[in-house]
């Protein structure tokens, strides 16, 4: 929208130009009404200043943004230092060869103690992401890729988790899928988030998590579905929240994060795609993205 002051300097400047031109020109009048131009600029200047400033976080408020970014960066780094090493050494000491035959309480410890050092190594590693995601750090490399490689990325990062849980994971990715300019670690990264969720939120036994590919003209649409507990429309307008997790008992039953779908959101946001997504509370969800393949 035009700024009133910056519109009366434009009619006044044409007015000039317009008598110049008829040579109607009043040197008298001439140097007061330049000033008067001038004065007005300088008001559209300032209603431009204050426009932008209404719609930015004054100063203060982005160095403080700033500094939390920051600090959760060294946060991250140093807490993860630690991790690492709690993690090596639970591992070694799982080895009879190690630390000789353990207990039954002692074995029990142990894997309290590697369950936990790998839940935080996790929590550690979203908390980057969604640090990076939100303070616009998280650069894509992107290079040509087909998604065939991608999935099979998303398949190695999640089989343990379907052993574990005593799910199903399939994946229908057909020959002849557009060709991608993209960064296949994140596309791979949002597409094991999504199957998680899926694998932990669906029935054991019987629950059952399927990766499609397929083409929209020269564009890449892969859809995530699972048979799990589903969602109600509320709880869908409130996906990419930071944190938000569904009352179900479900997913209660499972200490995560809520940082997720989130991380999914702003990396399919980064690399260029739309994400949609349908569900009914108990009848499962499919989670649709799409990404332009290459011309």
């Amino acid at each position: 929208m035009t700024s009133p002051a910056l519109q009366e300097a434009q009619n006044q400047l044409n007015a000039l130009i317009e008598a110049a031109r008829k040579g109607a020109i009043i040197p008298v009048r001439l140097t007061g009404q330049l000033e008067e131009v001038g004065t007005l600029l300088t008001k559209a200047e300032e209603e431009q200043k204050a426009a932008e400033n209404t719609q930015k976080p004054p100063a203060d408020v982005e160095t403080v943004m700033h500094d939390n970014t920051e600090f959760l960066k060294t946060a991250v780094h140093e807490l993860r230092t630690p991790m690492t090493s709690i993690r090596g050494y639970s591992d070694m000491l799982s080895n009879p060869g190690m630390a000789g035959v353990l207990s039954d309480m002692q074995n029990q410890l142990l894997q309290v103690i590697r369950t936990n050092s790998k839940r935080m190594e996790s929590l550690l590693s979203d908390m980057s992401y969604i640090n990076k995601i939100r303070g616009d750090a998280l650069r894509p490399n992107a290079k040509m890729d087909m998604f065939k490689n991608i999935a099979l990325m998303a398949e190695k990062q999640t089989r343990p988790i379907v052993e574990e849980l005593n799910r199903q994971l399939e994946f229908d990715i057909p020959q002849g899928l557009p060709l991608m300019m993209t960064d296949g670690e994140l596309l791979s990264l949002a597409l094991t988030k999504l199957i998680e969720n899926g694998l932990r939120y669906s029935p054991e036994g019987d629950g059952k998590v399927t990766v499609k590919g397929t083409a929209d003209g020269n564009n890449l649409v892969v859809t995530v579905s699972d048979n799990g507990v589903g969602m109600t429309p509320e709880e869908i307008a409130q996906l990419g929240t930071l944190y938000f997790r569904s009352d179900h008992d479900a997913i209660r039953a499972y200490k995560g994060s809520g940082l997720g779908i989130p991380i999914v959101y702003g990396v399919v946001k980064i690399l260029g795609g739309e994400i949609t997504v349908t569900s009914l509370p108990d009848q499962g969800t499919v989670f649709t993205l799409q990404f332009q393949g290459m011309t």
